[in-house]
């Protein structure tokens, strides 16, 4: 009998511990959202490591996965962004279609904040470019006199591998670009998102004018392409 005692208490604070977990990855997760907004932070990694911090828990067993931290995000612009967030988005987008379109040669897709409806003041726009011939890319940015700042994106591909790809940051006035180069054979097996772990969602031009013609244009669809 007192064996099933200890066992029955044991269980209960287990479950306390897990239900705490919970709570503070919340916490944690609502916090790292806040910056991201306001600018305090730059990717999910540092918001969630300055958001710990912050509330004296940089010791936490476990951070929120960056799922969490994109739902809460959501939910913080849902709540507070109003009518300017809203605006940000499909100005974004019209750009985003813009270079789509300009961009048509290399395949382009939208990927990431903008697609998703959770950019921030100073994210920028990110496209995936498909060629096996990245110098293609290189003549066209300078054919049409844009300066970029040449560097490398790691992103993990579906054999659960890392790998570096070419990428160009560039801006057309206010907006910023964030442009990777991966060979045509990702066109069909695109990289996974660090999001969820799952291939990334895209957008192609025809689904972007979809998108940006529909009821709800700042909507955060789920899009594949």
């Amino acid at each position: 009998m007192p064996a099933n005692i200890f066992e029955t208490a044991s269980r209960s604070m287990r479950e306390n511990r897990r239900r705490v977990g919970k709570a503070t990855q919340a916490e944690i997760a609502h916090v790292a959202a806040r910056m991201l907004v306001e600018g305090t932070a730059e990717t999910f990694a540092e918001a969630k490591r300055k958001a710990a911090e912050s509330l004296g828990l940089m010791h936490a067993r476990k951070l929120p996965e960056n799922m969490a931290v994109h739902d809460a995000l959501i939910d913080y612009q849902a709540l507070f962004g109003g009518d300017a967030h809203r605006e940000r988005i499909i100005s974004l987008r019209r750009a985003a279609l813009t270079a789509l379109q300009a961009l048509a040669a290399f395949e382009p897709r939208l990927v990431g904040p903008v697609l998703y409806g959770t950019a921030c003041e100073y994210s920028p726009v990110t496209l995936h470019l498909y060629t096996d011939e990245v110098e293609a890319v290189i003549r066209h940015f300078h054919d049409i006199g844009m300066a970029y700042r040449l560097g490398e994106t790691r992103l993990n591909t579906q054999g659960r591998q890392s790998a570096m790809f070419p990428s160009f940051a560039l801006s057309d006035g206010d907006i910023d670009f964030d442009i990777v180069v991966l060979p045509l054979a990702y066109l069909a097996h695109p990289p996974l998102s660090s999001l969820d772990g799952k291939p990334f969602r895209r957008a192609t031009t025809t689904t972007l004018e979809k998108l940006l013609a529909s009821d709800d244009p700042a909507g955060t669809q789920s899009v594949s392409a």
